[in-house]
């Protein structure tokens, strides 16, 4: 079974045939993080839970027994573009 850590959670998905996981940070709450499942073929939240840590959030998440597969995002998904909105890995970046 492949789960989120501390090094991937923000470079991907965990996905099957019906289900979308995954943890991100909440973006006007420092230090807050959001687990949350969703039905990927109808965008319908199934969950979405705020933790005050990444570690709680974590382990939330990989009690959930799927048959997922690690989803990586492409480009620079996960933070890899410099400020001047440039990826590291060669594709192309959106600046905000």
């Amino acid at each position: 079974m492949i789960n989120l850590n501390s090094e991937n959670y923000l470079k991907g998905f965990l996905v099957d045939e019906e289900l979308m996981a995954g943890i991100t940070p909440h973006r006007e709450q420092p230090g807050v993080f959001i687990a949350f499942v969703l039905k990927h073929t109808t965008g319908e939240y199934l969950s979405y839970q705020p933790f005050s840590d990444l570690e709680s959030a974590l382990q939330t998440m990989n009690q959930i027994q799927r048959p997922w597969s690690f989803e990586s995002l492409s480009g620079c998904g996960g933070g890899g573009c410099n400020s001047q909105g440039t990826c590291s890995k060669g594709s192309s970046c959106h600046q905000k």
